[in-house]
Order: structure tokens, then sequence, then C-alpha cells
């Protein structure tokens, strides 16, 4: 199969992308809502919209009822919403929903555990946002009560007060919940607790992020349940520097069938969508097309995804 020949096949699978930052934020982004509804309507993307310091819901729902696009929405339990605070997983939900056919079922929305208010990314990173997200430019107002995490365990992974309202709220709303920056073990104790709280879906976020570090056994493991996805997250590998062969072997660790790719990407200096998705797309498919069938290698970037936020998506194909 030639580049273009996957090129093709991939845009005609309806790629979901799971994890993409918008702006306007504290630092700069490539799009807001309105410029990455163009570009993802002339390319059939669906997205779930990202941002470290308000719920995205809002824009997700006003892009799907104005913009014609499918975008998902989700909340950042960062200490900008309060942290391990249940009424921000509410008011998220409350911007969720569909605003133009009250018939229409509300899609889910994610829930990410704290990210740049995470112990571990404090600890690992020693600041909250990374200079990197925006070519090493200052941050204005970035660093002000910066060593103040979230913390969602103690030393002796004892849940924090909240996280047991945190989950409840994740279920009752039917959201998906994102294990954010949580270190290893941090996550290893929160996914069967999440579950058993009744959450339906967990998408373990970019596993190979400094501050999160999850081995491939790890993977295995909390994949082995079909309510867990892995996401790869392609910045990882642009920003952080993890090789994609890195990526690869995970992959073949764990197999094809949890794992979502997706680009975590919107830093004013990735790529544009989707030459991102596909150009990367093409180098990791290089280094597994001898032992991935090419639908599954595929269905990574589109079929997993859709049943990670097991929507409406599910069936549905590009247009």
């Amino acid at each position: 199969m030639t580049d273009d020949e996957l090129s093709e096949r991939l845009l005609a699978s309806g790629v979901v992308d799971t994890h993409y930052h918008i702006g306007p934020e504290l630092l700069d982004r490539r799009y807001d809502v309105a410029s990455l509804a163009d570009a993802a309507r002339r390319w059939n993307f669906a997205l779930v919209l990202k941002n470290h310091t308000y719920p995205t819901t809002p824009l997700a729902a006003l892009a799907r009822a104005k913009l014609g696009v499918r975008f998902y929405g989700s909340v950042v339990l960062n200490r900008f919403v309060g942290g391990l605070n249940p009424d921000a997983v509410y008011g998220a939900a409350s911007g969720n929903r569909t605003v133009v056919d009250a018939h229409v079922a509300d899609p889910p929305f994610v829930v990410y555990m704290p990210t740049v208010h995470a112990a571990a990314h404090l600890r690992v990173l020693g600041h909250a946002f990374d200079a990197r997200w925006s070519c090493g430019h200052a941050m204005d107002n970035l660093t002000d009560r910066e060593g103040e995490a979230v913390s969602v365990y103690d030393a002796d992974l004892h849940p924090a007060p909240g996280l047991a309202d945190v989950l409840r709220a994740i279920a009752e709303t039917g959201a998906i919940l994102a294990t954010g920056h949580l270190s290893a073990d941090e996550i290893m104790a929160l996914v069967p607790m999440a579950l058993e709280s009744g959450v339906r879906r967990v998408l373990l976020t970019h596993p190979h992020y400094p501050s999160v570090e999850l081995s491939d056994e790890q993977l295995c493991r909390l994949a082995s349940d079909p309510r867990v996805f892995i996401e790869h997250c392609l910045a990882i590998h642009t920003i952080e520097e993890v090789p994609l062969s890195r990526f690869a072997e995970s992959i073949r660790a764990t197999g094809t069938q949890q794992v979502v790719l997706a680009t975590d990407f919107g830093q004013i200096h990735s790529d544009p969508l989707p030459d991102g998705t596909l150009k990367f797309a093409k180098e990791l498919h290089d280094l597994l097309k001898n032992e991935i069938d090419t639908a599954d290698f595929i269905d990574m970037f589109s079929g997993n995804g859709r049943r990670a936020l097991d929507s409406a998506l599910t069936s549905e194909q590009s247009e």
C-alpha cells in the first residue's frame, strides 16, 4: 500500500481524534472552535476538544448545532474548575446539552483527571505549563501558585476527599473518564475504582508522558477490561520526543483492539489538521505494516475511537 492509498483510507474511515487542544487559552493555540470546525468539516474528522483551563462542552455543543461538525466537549479537573469538584462535572454536563432539538440525545463528554495541576505532573516537570507547548515563548500569569497540586491519591494511594464524589458524577452524567497526567500507580488504583463506581468508559491518557509512564504490562492489565482504552498521542512523539518505535512496541504488546491513536495537537507549532495525523500515521504504519492488518491499523484512528466514545458515532461512517 502506498502512502497516498493509506491516507485515502484513513480519511475515508472518518478519523476520530479523542484529544485535540483548542483556544482561547492562557497560551496560544492554533485553532478556535470556528476555525477548527472549518478544518474538521472539510476532512470529516470527529474531535474531542480539550482545554486545561475551562470546560469545552458549550463550544462543542455550539459547533454541533450551528457549525455542522462532530465535536465532543471535555472538562479537566485542574484548579481552574476547583480540582476534584463534582460540580465541575455537572456544570460541564449542563454545557453539553443539545440546544436545537431537545429530542436529540446529548453525546458523551470527557472528564480528565488533573493535568497541569496533577501532583505527578508538578513533581516530574517542576511547573504547570510546559514552555515547549508554546514554542518556548514566555507565558504570562502561568506561574502563580504553580506548586499547589490537585491531589487525587496520597502517598499511600488512599483516595483524596472528593474523588468518590467526582467518579459518581462522571457515572451519573454518562461521561467518559480520562486519566490525565496522573502517575502510573495512581492510574492503577483509579481505573478499578472508577469502573466499580459505574463509569462506563476510561481513556488511559498518553501512557508514555513523563509523569505517567505506564508500562506495557500495566497497559495489558488495564485494557483487558473492554471498557478501558489506551490513548496514544502523537504529541508525545513531537514534543516529548518519545520515538514512534516505542508506540509500535506498546501496540505489539497490547494488540490494537483497545488502542486509540490521537494527536494531542492544537499547539501553534504542531501540524494542522489533517497533516499531522496523516504524516505520523504513515511513519507508524511503516513500523507495523508487516505485523498488523491495515484495517486494524486504521481502526486505531477511527473505529476504536467511536467505540471508546460509546456514542451515535459507533455505526457512523464518513458522509
